[in-house]
């Protein structure tokens, strides 16, 4: 063959080679299309390790993922890890078959999981084995045929359920078709013994009907209004009628049990049967029954009871205690003027709002108690700084509600006066023992304490010296002891004269001054002009320098002592202020007490004998004590100090003073 033959048939294989080779190229466009733009998921993986070769962009959107993230995965990274035990098997069968569809779940990249049919087939290219997988989402399908299986089991057990009811709605119409008859037997019985009852009663009975028609009286209706003068035909008249004139409350209560449908009593005097009656109305299908029972006889013991109650209203309205009576709701049902004039209005509140201003029941209150064991009860309280006796006893009243009578009586003078009662029987007992060892004790202390002045004056006994001071100034404080007692023993009443307090505080005030001052503390006098007052001055000194120097040993330095002189309309008053700790609660209620001391050398008589002599210019003593200071009141009573007491005095000192009732500095 020819050079150029060889170069044509070339030229011909080579046409025909281009020519298929663009028929490849275009069957591949085909493909390449159906395999991106299918709108299945499409990949292909390696049979042998299933790494991804090639995936659609439905696929790389149906996971999350972009298509150049999934290419060299591998398929068990696109399965959800519950699927991946499962995955050999599905594989091995996909091999033997050659084609296997089966659903299983995927794993998107945001790692949600949804559900996937999956449609998977083998072939071999240019000797590798490729697993060509076909998927799309069944998300909306398995939640359809799920609503639609559990439709189907709803539908079914429905039919099932109404099947049933029907035949138990069958049986119970029978039942009722039988309980029916029996019933209206039963009903035509009781509707005779009915009849019968209400002939046999002593209350009167009528019936009417819509049209307000009486439709039946009793035998004891139609025997009353006969005996009561009532002429005529009484059942078929009409009920409007025969009451119109009579009684228009009755009327009214007809009408407006028939309009509302809802039944109705009252009492009222029936003049048809001429008796007041308890009228019980109630509305039927038909019209009304009526019922009238006699109630004369309880009207009577209503009044005689009302008269009671307001005997006993008088009675405990004029009881000097606080009255008043509760029900166990705590609302006070009555109370006496005592009562209200104490504690303002009660009507219809409860105790504890009158009482104590409360909301709920004191967290103390006995009344259920009270209450539970139907016993009197007595007690103590202490309510608003002021001490009650209290006595609760329940009973029950005529209306068969259970109340309790309670009286509070106001003891807080009783107690005082007792408590004043117990300090002075300690006083006079400790006055006693003044009056009978002070002279006898004292007579050997004088002999004991010259002795030893003279031994101490020895030169011979000049190393003793100290133990004789000692020895002396420990006698004369035995003596100073000795002195107070004697002091507390004392009651004389002796040498009164017009004296004023705020003069004696200011002619003390140097010697308290300087007391202070040694002390590193402050007096401060706060005098006002008093009304001249009968009285010891030495006595008062006395209980001024005591009460005064108290304050100043109970204060820390740099402190201030305060004394107060002033008058009010009743009293002149000392007030000694001093800014220390405090007193102790415990110890502040038993000041006063003879030896009561807090003081590491005190004898515990100093409050002792100022009592007593606040005692003798008929003085009271109060203290109040907190963690800023005490404070001690001395108030002297105006009226002990009157016009005639001071003529006394005038007449015993023997001149006449001008300002007997002015102000004296």
């Amino acid at each position: 063959m020819s050079t150029d033959e060889v170069i044509s048939e070339l030229t011909q294989k080579v046409t025909c080679l281009e020519a298929t080779l663009a028929e490849v190229r275009q069957d591949n466009e085909i493909w390449e299309r159906i395999f991106t733009e299918n709108f299945w998921g499409m990949v292909v993986t390696d049979v042998h390790n299933a790494e991804l070769l090639k995936v659609n962009p439905r696929f790389a959107e149906m996971l999350g993922y972009d298509t150049t993230e999934l290419i060299g995965k591998s398929s068990y990274d696109i399965f959800s890890p519950e699927c991946h035990q499962g995955l050999p098997e599905i594989f091995q069968t996909i091999h033997e078959r050659a084609h296997y569809a089966y659903k299983s779940e995927f794993r998107r990249k945001d790692e949600s999981s949804f559900p996937v049919h999956i449609d998977s087939y083998e072939v071999t290219i240019n000797s590798q084995r490729l697993r060509v997988v076909s998927i799309w989402d069944i998300t909306e399908s398995e939640h359809k045929e799920k609503e639609l299986s559990q439709y189907r089991e709803s539908l079914e057990e429905l039919v099932k359920f109404r099947t049933k009811e029907l035949e138990q709605v069958n049986a119970q119409l029978r039942s009722q078709i039988s309980q029916r008859e029996a019933v209206e037997n039963e009903l035509a019985k009781a509707n005779q013994e009915m009849i019968n009852t209400l002939e046999s009663i002593s209350d009167c009975c009528v019936t009417i009907n819509r049209q307000w028609v009486i439709t039946y009286a009793n035998k004891a209706m139609l025997k009353a209004i006969k005996g009561n003068g009532f002429k005529g035909d009484f059942i078929g008249a009409s009920f409007l009628e025969i009451y119109d004139g009579s009684n228009k409350e009755i009327i009214e209560a007809c009408v407006k049990a028939m309009n509302d449908s809802q039944p109705t009593r009252l009492e009222t005097f029936a003049p048809l049967i001429g008796y007041w009656a308890e009228l019980s109305i109630y509305p039927t299908k038909s019209g009304l029954s009526a019922f009238f029972r006699n109630i004369e006889e309880k009207k009577k013991i209503e009044k005689a009871l009302e008269e009671e109650h307001r005997r006993m209203y008088m009675l405990c309205d004029a009881t000097p205690g606080l009255v008043h009576v509760q029900e166990e709701n705590y609302k006070i049902r009555f109370a006496n003027s005592s009562f209200n004039a104490k504690f303002g209005a009660w009507e219809g509140k409860t105790c504890y709002e009158v009482l104590a201003g409360l909301k709920s029941p004191c967290p103390d209150c006995v009344a259920s108690t009270v209450f539970e064991s139907a016993e009197p009860l007595w007690r103590e309280i202490f309510f608003k700084n002021r001490i009650y006796e209290i006595f609760l006893q329940p009973f029950v009243d005529a209306d068969g509600s259970r109340l309790i009578f309670k009286v509070l009586v106001d003891i807080t003078d009783k107690k005082n006066a007792e408590q004043e009662l117990a300090r002075l029987d300690r006083l006079n007992i400790v006055g006693e023992m003044a009056a009978g060892i002070a002279h006898e004790v004292r007579n050997p202390l004088t002999t004991v304490h010259g002795f030893l002045q003279l031994l101490a004056a020895k030169d011979s006994t000049k190393q003793y010296h100290e133990f004789y001071a000692l020895m002396i100034e420990e006698l004369d404080r035995a003596n100073s002891i000795i002195t107070d007692f004697l002091s507390l023993a004392s009651n004389k009443t002796s040498n009164f004269e017009l004296i004023s307090i705020s003069r004696i505080v200011r002619s003390l005030s140097p010697l308290l001054s300087a007391d202070a001052l040694n002390r590193d503390k402050e007096l401060r006098l706060e005098l006002e002009q008093v009304t001249a007052t009968l009285g010891n001055e030495n006595e008062l000194r006395q209980l001024i320098l005591n009460l005064a120097r108290n304050g100043l040993e109970a204060m820390q330095g740099g402190s201030t002592l305060t004394i107060q002189t002033f008058e009010s309309e009743t009293y002149i008053i000392l007030r000694v202020r001093d800014q220390g700790v405090g007193i102790d609660p415990m110890i502040l209620e038993k000041l006063g007490t003879p030896f009561l001391t807090t003081k590491e050398k005190g004898t515990g008589l100093g409050l002792a004998i100022c009592q007593s002599i606040a005692a003798r210019h008929n003085a009271v003593i109060n203290y109040e004590s907190g963690p800023t200071g005490t404070t001690v009141t001395v108030k002297f009573p105006v009226s002990n100090f009157s016009r005639d007491r001071i003529t006394e005095a005038r007449d015993q000192n023997g001149d006449t003073r001008t300002d007997v009732f002015g102000f004296c500095d």
